[in-house]
């Protein structure tokens, strides 16, 4: 282990700067001790270097924190920035709050910033406006159900601190951008106009605007089902894949420029860097993206001016510049995923496509199939734990060995034909420019066709899958242990990958609240019943339900829709739940669930339920919980305010 990382001096440095990073919610006081550098001897020496990095990276990731300032309450200011983002019914932007108003009007100077979605009747927003809005903003809610993901700890380690709907009688532009559409943005345009000269309306220009341009606002859940079903859900997003594909093809165009010197590297680093970045813009300037194109501008200059350079240090150096930068990206998913695959790609994809030789007149679509089956399985070592823990399921064995190798050929065809009539679209008269776009909706149409014919016939996914952080934890020493360690401890490190015996769970039942209705959720064993409102929504469940029904051992769910009208009742537990829309007199029931539609001017109804625990499904308003006040019982909830009761 020594003599391996001895090569690769930064991947040393990575780990030690990632765990300063995980240790930096602890006093940093009591690792000063460690500090012996003075003390002879290198191992002493090591010791004390190592943990100086832990602490300055401890005390730097705590100064980057952003600190939570105080959400609008009544009015504010704010200055939009970065790109506007177009939603079905609003406009997403992220506004940086110059000042707010508090409920006794005094205005103070805020540095917060928030995420507001904006009435779609409201002209398109400019990165630069500045806006009146009188609009009081929320925190991001608590996850309703366990394992659920928690956005507003996502949300504020970027620093957002909140968000909020804002209607169009809310909102007045009080000074207008006075410079034109960026670069980017107009470039961006004329692409989109490129791509709607060359496709008809519908999913295949969607995805192609998605995967091309980064804009991703107008694909239905169905195709997104279908792509996340298939393990390929990162084609959809400009991401390592594009940028990296991009960074292939304009490194076989300009390749010959490494051989022209001396000018000819510096020529060639200029352009590529140049090229490279243009499109980071035109995409949008993403998380995913920036990240991408520093992960190629640091291979690229290795590959330009290092005569002797390894994937690997090369890798972890752009990793570290970017933890040393901006530390939370280390609990960000996209980080994590785009790294360990890259990860997967340099120390197994050569590796295991130099297995098997092929020969005869088959030889060259045999090996270039195993090849690409080789990338996909590199890029799944280290990515497949972590898409269970954040997603909850894999794409079942048979869809990702069979189907895999030709959705990268396919997606990366698509890619190219889309790279090059971006590039060169403009300049192409009607006779060139329709045979081009031809081939590129013919490859979308060949790769949609597989998909969506293979989701239909074979099931394509599996769910409800789970994995702790020890789990994950064991594998991946496992893996290192495997690859790099002596060959005695390979025995011990293959034991660890028994079996880890998760603790079964308790029966349990949830309440919970959508739009105002009732969800209630029985989980017993690997058996779930959910019974929900009838305008409940697939993406609703797959984001609040099934990482829950993963986490307990769920296999088998029952969903059943409440009655649009009518009072209902069911008993837990030995326990009687009534879930009233009509007043109706109590006959003894433990639980009362008030529906949104109950009236409240009749209120002699509640008496009979004072000995009951009450679940209000939307909190009435001030008035009316001072009229309910002298009927209200010892225990009550409102449940559009917390996660779900456990019951």
């Amino acid at each position: 282990m020594i003599s391996y990382f001895s090569r690769f001096p930064f991947v040393r440095i990575l780990l030690i700067w990632m765990t300063g990073i995980l240790l930096s919610a602890f006093p940093y006081w009591p690792l000063l001790g460690c500090l012996g550098f003075m003390l002879p001897g290198r191992i002493f020496k090591s010791i004390g270097i190592s943990t100086l990095v832990v602490v300055f990276a401890m005390a730097w990731t705590n100064y980057l924190k952003s600190e939570k300032s105080a959400l609008p309450v009544d009015g504010f200011v704010i200055r939009v920035q970065g790109m506007v983002e177009a939603k079905p019914k609003s406009w997403s932007v992220l506004a940086r709050c110059i000042g707010l108003r508090d409920s006794s009007g005094v205005w103070t100077p805020t540095p917060s910033s928030i995420r507001l979605y904006l009435a779609k009747q409201l002209p398109k927003p400019q990165a630069g406006n500045v806006y009146a809005v009188r609009q009081a903003v929320k925190s991001f809610p608590l996850p309703l159900f366990p394992f659920e993901k928690d956005w507003g700890a996502y949300f504020t380690q970027k620093g957002i601190g909140g968000s909020a709907y804002v209607p169009l009688d809310r909102i007045q532009l009080i000074e207008k951008r006075l410079e034109e559409a960026s670069f980017f943005e107009r470039t961006q345009s004329h692409f989109v106009h490129l791509l709607e000269r060359a496709f008809e309306p519908g999913r295949d220009r969607d995805v192609a605007e998605a995967m091309l341009l980064g804009v991703k606002t107008k694909i239905d859940f169905e195709t997104l089902s279908a792509y996340s079903a298939l393990g390929a859900i990162h084609i959809l997003s400009v991401s390592g894949l594009h940028v990296g594909l991009l960074y292939m093809g304009l490194s076989l165009l300009l390749g010959f420029l490494l051989k022209r010197r001396p000018a000819g590297p510096y020529v060639f680093f200029g352009l590529m860097m140049a090229l490279l970045w243009c499109y980071a813009g035109i995409s949008g300037f993403s998380l995913p993206v920036l990240r991408s194109a520093w992960m190629f501008s640091v291979i690229l200059f290795a590959k330009t001016f290092l005569h002797r350079q390894q994937s690997l240090n090369t890798l972890a150096f752009s990793a570290f510049v970017l933890l040393f930068l901006h530390p939370a990206s280390l609990f960000d998913a996209g980080f994590q995923l785009s790294y360990l695959a890259v990860w997967g790609l340099i120390a197994f994809q050569q590796r295991w496509a130099s297995i098997f030789k092929f020969s005869g007149w088959l030889s060259w679509p045999m090996t270039q199939i195993w090849e690409l089956t080789c990338v996909a399985l590199a890029a799944q070592v280290f990515t497949w734990p972590l898409i269970v823990y954040y997603f909850h399921q894999l794409p079942h064995p048979l869809s990702f060995f069979l189907l895999n190798p030709f959705l990268i050929l396919g997606s990366s065809i698509a890619l190219f034909l889309g790279f090059l009539l971006l590039a060169i679209g403009s300049f192409l008269p009607d006779w060139a420019f329709h045979p081009l776009a031809f081939l590129l909706k013919t490859s979308f149409q060949l790769l949609h066709g597989l998909m969506f014919s293979w989701v239909e016939r074979v099931t394509s996914v599996m769910p409800f899958l789970r994995i702790s952080p020890l789990e994950m934890s064991i594998y991946f020493v496992t893996i290192a242990l495997l690859v790099w360690a002596p060959r005695r401890w390979k025995v011990g490190a293959c034991l660890s990958l028994l079996f880890w015996q998760n603790p079964e769970s308790k029966p349990q039942a949830y309440l919970s609240t959508f739009r105002g209705e009732a969800v209630w959720v029985e989980n017993d064993g690997a058996r779930s019943i959910a019974s929900l409102p009838a305008s409940t929504d697939p993406a609703w469940i797959q984001a609040h339900l099934s990482p829950m029904w993963a986490n307990v051992g769920v296999k088998d769910t029952l969903t059943r829709r409440w009655p649009l009208k009518g009072n209902l009742q069911w008993k837990y537990r030995s326990e009687t739940y009534a879930y009233v829309r009509i007043p109706t007199e109590s006959r003894a029931q433990h639980h009362l669930i008030l529906g949104k539609e109950v009236e409240y001017r009749d209120k002699e109804w509640l008496k009979s339920w004072r000995q009951a625990t009450w679940y209000f499904l939307q909190k009435p308003s001030a008035y009316w919980l001072g009229e309910l006040k002298p009927y209200l019982p010892k225990d009550y909830y409102f449940l559009d305010e917390r996660p779900a009761v456990v019951l």
